[in-house]
């Protein structure tokens, strides 16, 4: 697939016969709103996260990750869960290894786009370590009850389902807030803006997920064997550019 091309979409169809057709950009243009889309994008896009300790490969899957923009900033706090149901019949060191992947990421508007302006080389920025800073933990949930438990908790409010009520604020802390559950074939996800909608419980428990995983230091838990391996989500074009690669 060349850049800089329109295909036609032959399966999209409207009533009269029109097909769709996907237009390419001919040219990127960084503006502070897509800086702060590609930040989004690299903090809540991410579908796994593997690891080796002790030559023991551990994979861990997105449980429970909030996303907190506060308009000029953004601020993600992610759980994700490792998935044992194999090495529990074939690994007797399973109880040594990390059960739980702490993320924390942060971003700055101002910072970012100073810094893409300064930058020689925008793609090399963009690719690189200062537009977004992350710093991933791997722990053992057995000795973080606290978060486990607030886990629990957002777990349980999406199951039940969260209600808002409108209230127009001019003080509200976030611009908006984005939630993202997975528990057991359960997803749920939705975002709101907290200056319209209001959920006194949710908020309570925002506060303190912010609280305790943003104090978590980053010099504890586990030290993986090697560099760990992530996983992003693709899009419709990224996914079909992989054919080319496939040998039948």
């Amino acid at each position: 697939m060349t850049k800089n091309q329109n295909l036609n979409l032959i399966w999209e169809k409207a009533y009269c016969g029109k097909g769709g057709i996907y237009k390419s950009s001919k040219k990127l243009v960084l503006t502070p709103t897509l800086l702060k889309r590609l930040a989004i994008s690299k903090m809540t896009d991410v579908t796994l996260i593997s690891a080796d300790f002790q030559d023991n490969c551990v994979l861990f899957s997105p449980h429970v990750c909030l996303l907190l923009d506060f308009s000029s900033r953004l601020e993600f706090f992610g759980a994700y869960v490792a998935d044992t149901s194999e090495e529990k019949n074939t690994n007797d060191k399973i109880d040594e290894l990390p059960s739980l992947c702490i993320r924390k990421c942060f971003w700055s508007k101002s910072e970012d786009i100073e810094k893409i302006q300064l930058a020689e080389d925008k793609e090399e920025y963009i690719l690189g370590e200062k537009q977004t800073l992350s710093n991933i933990i791997f722990l053992n949930s057995a000795k973080f009850p606290e978060v486990v438990q607030l886990m629990a908790e957002a777990i349980q409010l999406a199951r039940h389902g969260i209600g808002f009520q409108e209230q127009h604020r001019s003080n509200a802390f976030y611009y908006e807030v984005n939630l993202d559950v997975t528990d057991n074939g359960f997803c749920c996800n939705f975002a709101y803006n907290p200056y319209r909608l209001t959920n006194s419980v949710l908020e309570a428990w925002i506060v303190k997920w912010h609280k305790c995983i943003g104090n978590l230091p980053h010099d504890i838990g586990y030290v993986p064997d090697d560099k760990f391996r992530m996983s992003y989500k693709l899009s419709l074009f990224d996914q079909v550019s992989k054919f080319g690669n496939v040998q039948a």
